[in-house]
């Protein structure tokens, strides 16, 4: 027997509308702002620039996948959960780029893997919340909840039952 569907309680994420407008503001909002955290340390801002390119551009393809098999985001924390997740895989990754990031040809020839394996703590300690803040600020700019048409209990006044 088949009855009437569920009713959905928690709708779907979707693009804030126009979504090629907002989008890309989303990015430059989520990736600029750690540039002003580092004022003056241009060496710090390429590697927080390029560690959240990666970072963005990985939690865009894993959020794409699992829009794409049905199980769209519901909460923006969801979002901001992909975005720290793939943040800290890459924080762990950074040890083997570290060097190249930090200032070219010389500067890589001077961090030697363990140089790099034991800044890890700090990139996790620093990372991290730079991750965070990004993914919030994304999440809430570029993602917005649809307008439900019918309030749902609206929908249920109807078909309450009092206790017997």
């Amino acid at each position: 027997m088949k009855g009437p569907p569920i009713p959905q309680r928690i709708p779907p994420l979707t693009w804030r509308k126009p979504a090629f407008l907002w989008t890309p503001i989303a990015l430059a909002l989520a990736i600029s702002w750690p540039l002003a955290l580092f004022y003056g340390n241009p060496g710090s801002q390429r590697l927080a620039v390029t560690a959240l390119f990666a970072v963005f551009g990985l939690s865009l393809i894993t959020l794409g996948a699992r829009w794409a098999i049905g199980k769209a985001p519901k909460m923006r924390s969801i979002v901001v959960s992909h975005i720290v997740l793939v943040a800290l895989v890459t924080a762990l990754l950074s040890p083997f780029a570290l060097g190249q990031l930090l200032g070219g040809a010389r500067a890589g020839e001077q961090v030697t893997f363990s140089m790099s394996l034991s800044v890890l703590p700090l990139l996790l300690l620093v990372g991290l919340p730079i991750a965070l803040i990004s993914g919030v600020l994304f999440a809430w700019t570029a993602l917005t909840r649809p307008k439900s048409t019918d309030d749902l209990i609206v929908t249920f006044n109807g078909d309450v039952q009092p206790f017997r």
